[in-house]
């Protein structure tokens, strides 16, 4: 009885401790500036990504919608955030609005495009710099961007497509496929190949 009783002691004793000890994942974080706009109600999305992510979730239940809405909120919040330009896109497509479509994937991709270039160039320099470590985040924010560009142009491939740019669409798609969008290949196959 002794071992169960000093057994409970010390659980207790070490649950109030755990308890105590501040866990860094659950304090709360300093907001960017851009998110900083957004401050809202306790649990409703505040970040481009939380909006992002809530649109994903509406445009998978088919409320098209309310995912533009979730994807404008993203956008309005972060103004450079690629893959909300290119998530309202796919919604536009989806509804059949391509010349809006294609204007939401041009603008992801030239987010996309800029992003890693300045990745690359900061590389070069802290390559120059021997900052080993720097460069290598670096090229790993490049690496990041490089599936979100991918999709974008393999998006707007298929909407060249729909709107009669054969040539358009094939250069799109290639291009995709080249930086691994691998589905790109089956529309080459079925677009682009005489």
């Amino acid at each position: 009885m002794k071992k169960f009783l000093l057994f409970t002691a010390f659980y207790i004793m070490t649950t109030v401790v755990a308890a105590q000890v501040k866990n860094p994942e659950t304090e709360p974080r300093e907001l960017a500036p851009k998110e900083e706009k957004a401050k809202s109600k306790v649990g409703l999305p505040t970040t481009s990504v939380d909006f992002l992510l809530r649109g994903n979730t509406k445009q998978d239940a088919d409320d098209m919608k309310g995912a533009l809405e979730d994807y404008n909120q993203s956008i309005k919040i972060d103004d450079e955030f690629a893959r909300g330009y290119l998530s309202r896109g796919s919604v536009k497509f989806i509804l059949q609005d391509f010349e809006a479509a294609i204007v939401d994937f041009n603008m992801a991709i030239d987010l996309a495009e800029k992003k890693i270039n300045a990745c690359n160039k900061r590389k070069n320099v802290k390559i120059i710099l021997e900052d080993h470590k720097g460069a290598t985040k670096e090229a790993n924010k490049a690496a990041s961007m490089k599936p979100i560009l991918a999709e974008a142009l393999f998006n707007r491939g298929n909407v060249k497509y729909f709107l009669d740019d054969t040539t358009g669409c094939c250069e799109d798609l290639q291009t995709s496929g080249d930086l691994g969008f691998l589905k790109a290949y089956n529309y080459i196959r079925k677009y682009c190949q005489d």
